[in-house]
């Protein structure tokens, strides 16, 4: 279990919680009433990048990534999202077309309502739209600066940078207070860093070495966050 704070600021705004501060109680439940939930083995797609987006869709509990096809073949992990968090959001529009793949990285449940409704509640719920913005350009901000990083950092930044990603999201077991909640993959980390398995592989024994991290099977313990955070930057 996660022991994750709302204080991240990466992730301060979870769908949940706009809706319960910022919607009313009447738009509150008609959206329980059209609510579905569904559920999802690990490995299972909620949504595919081109399809078209004719719904919202919520974490109930679980833990997802999204990832993104830039050119041909070329797919990276661009967001990790767990308990609360919105998913779908950037097919708003008049195109309504997912721009990204969302699967479960382990059982998941997901709620999900029609994007028209969604659609009615920005528009009958000032504040609600106006944080939800807020949210959007936030995550926007993030999206940017992980571009900008992927072009200016050392493979070691990268995969330092991912094990940070990994970190907020999911956070850290509750009875391990060093121990991730949730460990990505070898391979995840390396899409997420934009390199190869080979390199998150070294790289990530290169750490353990250094005192960052600590190995425990396919699982991961950080160690110094401070050492994590000094690696992002050097």
């Amino acid at each position: 279990m996660s022991t994750k704070k709302n204080g991240n600021p990466e992730h301060l705004h979870r769908l949940n919680e706009l809706i319960r501060d910022h919607c009313t109680a009447e738009w509150r439940d008609l959206m329980g009433v059209h609510n579905e939930r569904l559920s999802f083995k690990k490995g299972e797609q909620v949504f595919s990048q081109g399809g078209v987006a004719d719904h919202m869709f919520m974490i109930h509990h679980g833990q997802v990534k999204v990832i993104a096809e830039y050119t041909q073949g070329n797919e990276r992990v661009i967001r990790l999202a767990g308990d609360g968090e919105v998913l779908g959001h950037r097919g708003i529009g008049e195109n309504q077309i997912y721009t990204a793949t969302v699967t479960a990285l382990s059982d998941s449940t997901v709620n999900r309502i029609p994007m028209s409704l969604f659609h009615s509640v920005l528009k009958a719920n000032n504040a609600f739209c106006y944080h939800f913005l807020m949210f959007f350009a936030e995550e926007m901000r993030i999206l940017d600066n992980q571009l900008r990083d992927l072009m200016n950092m050392t493979v070691p930044q990268r995969v330092a940078r991912a094990l940070k990603m990994n970190m907020d999201a999911f956070g850290f077991h509750e009875k391990d207070k060093r121990m991730l909640a949730f460990t990505l993959s070898r391979k995840d980390i390396a899409s997420a860093a934009d390199t190869t398995y080979e390199s998150v592989i070294r790289t990530l024994a290169e750490f353990q070495e250094q005192g960052i991290i600590e190995l425990v099977g396919k699982r991961i313990r950080i160690r110094n966050k401070s050492k994590l955070m000094a690696a992002i930057k050097n």
